[in-house]
């Protein structure tokens, strides 16, 4: 007898892949009922997946998967899609999902299916002939996929073994450095040539792994649609769900950390953007909100935007929740621009909703979304018009493994500035400088910006009067322009990043840490913590 328990990881996760898809194109029929494509695409999916689980030796899944799959042989045979329908297969696929999870975790899941039987056979009587059109139906997909077109084969990786195959193509990058400190010093042709071609292949490694680690945000971005719809109809609001951009790629490791704070962002949009029809309609909107969903690729960052048509924001209502609060005073309130207000959402504990509601008052609140983005090197931005809605962006770095920095020296230490964060490198001298309640400033392209000296900062040691001057490295943080002094520049360098563990893990400093060609370990500066 076959032992199958150790093909039960590549089950699962091509049983998610399946009930994707099946969601996918359910949601698809659900708006247009005679899109045979959508009927056939979820069949195939289906018939897979019940073939899979009788393999594998999980009855109660193969028996719902078969159940469902005499509901869309009917269907495929001509018989109209009537309402409800797709709210109970829906229901069922949420049977399949429970299912599949429990073979994910371990644990033995008795679920009482009758209940879902029922609803199957309230919608589909049982019908002569319809075991002998399932048998058709099988063997007609089973000469589909062998007249289809072959394509190039693929090879299933878990994640943490891509991840273990680019730590060690980061040692081989971080030999290298220190390779190239060593030829440097020494003017050998031959140790310049094994060197260069060194530098060439660990470069094309460490870009293949890179490509290993990329997926198209459609990853997470097609368990959406069914979100939006389950919550559009428990808040009894009519909403048209588009999403744009899938095939843009982002780091998996950044997508499966942004999941939560997307679904958070879509709760709100739904529950407190979209009015409800009668309210949309009384104020001259048409009936259905419309809420959307894309990524869009800038340089080496990727942006993801959830917008809607709904209500927007009511800036006085936030200060004078956030002055109720203490979370600012009533004098900073007044001076507060459109910007400084959408920055307070991300305070912990600040909610002009008085009304918690089952649908946005579960998971994380936005201050958790913002610190969740700021941990992976990203922004957040929003910008909102009353009556109008509101767009959140997600500004996410498109992997958090290795970045561009400008090596900095500050007396004997040295930092890495992302260099995603560098605007540019400027001399001042001290009659530039001022002094404003107690805080350094100086003059910037017409701006007056502050100024912080990484030596203060971290206490470096050192001769006080020496390095009173440096260069200055003008920054972008938190989306405000500041200038931070060095004692010297090293120029810029590819960082691997390593992440920060024991008593610095969570220092809002730090980004990070590199180690340096010379072994040495560096900090990688976190610029918006800085301030």
């Amino acid at each position: 007898m076959v032992d199958v328990s150790k093909y039960k990881e590549l089950f699962v996760n091509e049983s998610r892949e399946h009930l994707q898809c099946i969601s996918r194109n359910l949601l698809t029929l659900e708006k247009e009922p005679e899109s045979t494509d959508a009927l056939n695409e979820t069949f195939r999916a289906l018939h897979t997946l019940k073939s899979m689980a009788a393999t594998m030796g999980y009855p109660d899944m193969e028996n719902l998967a078969h159940e469902m799959e005499n509901v869309l042989v009917v269907l495929r045979k001509g018989r109209g899609l009537e309402k409800g329908t797709v709210d109970v297969l829906l229901e069922c696929l949420d049977g399949l999902e429970t299912l599949v999870e429990a073979v994910a975790s371990g644990k033995t899941v008795k679920r009482d299916l009758t209940a879902l039987y029922k609803k199957l056979d309230y919608i589909l009587p049982k019908e002569e002939g319809v075991e002998a059109s399932i048998s058709t139906v099988a063997s007609e997909e089973k000469r589909e996929r062998k007249e289809a077109k072959k394509v190039s084969p693929a090879i299933r990786i878990d994640i943490e073994k891509i991840q273990v195959l680019q730590n060690l193509a980061e040692e081989l990058s971080i030999a290298e450095m220190r390779l190239l400190q060593i030829a440097s010093k020494h003017a050998i042709s031959e140790l310049n040539e094994i060197t260069a071609a060194t530098h060439r292949l660990i470069s094309e490694l460490l870009d293949r792994v890179m490509e290993m680690r990329m997926f198209p945000v459609a990853y997470i971005f097609d368990r959406f649609p069914r979100t939006v719809r389950d919550l559009s109809m428990k808040t009894g609001k009519e909403v048209d769900f588009e999403v744009s951009g899938k095939e843009i790629k982002l780091d998996r490791l950044v997508l499966d950390e942004i999941n939560d704070a997307v679904t958070h962002l879509l709760r709100n949009a739904v529950d407190h953007g979209i009015e409800k029809p009668e309210d949309r309609k009384r104020v001259g909107k048409k009936d259905t909100g419309k809420v959307i969903l894309s990524a869009r690729r800038e340089g080496n960052y990727v942006v993801v935007s959830v917008e809607d048509d709904g209500r927007g924001m009511d800036i006085e209502k936030i200060k004078k929740t956030a002055v109720e609060r203490k979370i600012i005073t009533g004098e900073e309130a007044s001076q507060m621009n459109d910007g400084d207000v959408y920055k307070l959402l991300g305070a912990p504990g600040l909610s002009t909703t008085k009304k918690i509601s089952d649908v946005s008052g579960r998971g994380v609140g936005f201050d958790v979304v913002k610190s969740k983005i700021k941990s992976l090197g990203g922004s957040v931005r929003i910008s909102s018009e009353k009556g109008r809605g509101t767009i959140v962006e997600l500004r996410l770095p498109l992997t958090t493994a290795i970045i561009q920095s400008l090596l900095v020296g500050v007396e004997e230490e040295i930092y890495a500035i992302p260099l995603d964060s560098v605007r540019e490198i400027v001399a001042v001298s001290e009659e530039n400088l001022k002094s404003v309640e107690g805080k350094e400033i100086f003059r910037y392209r017409g701006q007056v910006l502050p100024l912080l000296r990484l030596k203060n900062i971290f206490d470096v040691p050192g001769n006080k009067d020496k390095d009173k001057i440096g260069p200055v490295v003008v920054v972008e943080g938190d989306e405000k322009l500041f200038g931070i002094m060095v004692s010297t520049l090293l120029g810029q360098q590819e960082t691997v990043v390593k992440p920060l563990k024991g008593m610095l893990k969570g220092r809002k400093e730090f980004a990070g840490a590199t180690i340096l060609g010379n072994g040495s370990v560096a900090f990688i500066l976190d610029v918006g913590g800085l301030i």
